[in-house]
């Protein structure tokens, strides 16, 4: 009895130790006794999703709560000015969205740039595609060309905000079609119910958003070559280069080793099975990028949207 006492104690006293140590060790990394997640679209949409798949990988990791924030509007322009303007210590970030952080950072008054930002990886992205309602009569993208060409200028089509605007003038110009761009500010989560509704008669956003929403929406193109397993026969426009790709960010100024903490924990949150599923099922690419590896991507993305 007295060895089996002992041995319990012994053994509650090594568990109790060593989690002890691996919170010692989290909050010892990262500096911060909470966190805050800055959502720069509205609830429902594809940085929403991402922000609620990572938090709780993040959580264990990071071993601190994290709070996720809504500062939405200008096509993400006020969420990422709200990080810009957050204090260094890295206990704020947010999602990026890429080319969205390109794009709106040329509107008027913005107040930041692409480069301002302390990257700290992307996790995972989604081919453009073009979504009409489940109703509509342009049930294929043939339909739809033709519909435009007899009628130039009145189909509608929704975006989010100015970032989607130059991307669906590029298919515009590949089809060869002109219609009425609708903006749409708050992002994707404002958009569906007017896809579903029948406000609009089509909307460019993600892949994701077409496999999500198969019930009310029925997608009848894709960006790029290659097809996505989620939406079969849905055919491909290799002249499009539609692709949004989501990470984190943290404020300018953020120092580099906490850069990195955050690193370790998002890709150890985004690795995990349950993210990985879910990405696999939701009509999207996974990626796995060090500091230095999204770095020099955001570098390319930069120079490709210099214009």
């Amino acid at each position: 009895m007295k060895t089996s006492t002992l041995m319990k104690s012994i053994t509650a006293s090594f568990f109790g130790a060593a989690m002890l140590l691996t919170g010692g060790v989290a909050q010892a990394d990262y500096p911060c006794k909470e966190a805050t997640f800055i959502v720069p679209y509205s609830p429902g949409g594809g940085s929403d999703q991402m922000a609620r798949r990572l938090v709780p990988g993040m959580e264990e990791a990071l071993g601190v709560s994290v709070n996720i924030v809504y500062k939405t509007g200008g096509g993400g322009a006020v969420g990422f000015s709200e990080l810009h303007r957050s204090k260094a210590d890295g206990c704020t970030f947010s999602n990026t969205v890429v080319p969205n952080v390109i794009i709106s950072s040329k509107g008027d008054g913005v107040g930041y740039k692409p480069g301002d930002f302390e990257y700290i990886g992307m996790t995972e992205s989604a081919a453009g595609a073009l979504m009409v309602p489940l109703d509509s009569e342009y049930q294929t993208i043939d339909a739809f060309v033709a519909a435009a060409l007899e009628n130039p200028g009145m189909l509608t089509v929704a975006g989010t905000g100015g970032s989607g605007l130059s991307r669906w003038n590029q298919l515009e110009e590949v089809l060869g079609i002109e219609t009425t761009y609708v903006p749409v500010g708050g992002g994707v989560g404002k958009m569906i119910p007017m896809l579903a509704g029948s406000h609009i008669d089509g909307a460019a956003t993600g892949s994701n958003h077409g496999t999500k929403h198969k019930a009310i929406v029925n997608t009848i193109l894709l960006a790029g070559e290659n097809p996505v397993s989620t939406l079969p026969g849905v055919p491909t426009e290799p002249d499009w280069n539609y692709v949004i790709t989501w990470g984190l960010m943290a404020p300018p100024g953020t120092p580099a080793d906490v850069v990195e903490t955050l690193n370790a924990a998002m890709n150890s949150a985004a690795q995990s099975s349950s993210v990985q599923d879910a990405l696999l099922n939701g009509g999207y690419v996974s990626h796995n990028m060090s500091v230095a590896e999204v770095n020099a991507f955001m570098d390319g993305e930069i120079a490709k949207y210099a214009d």
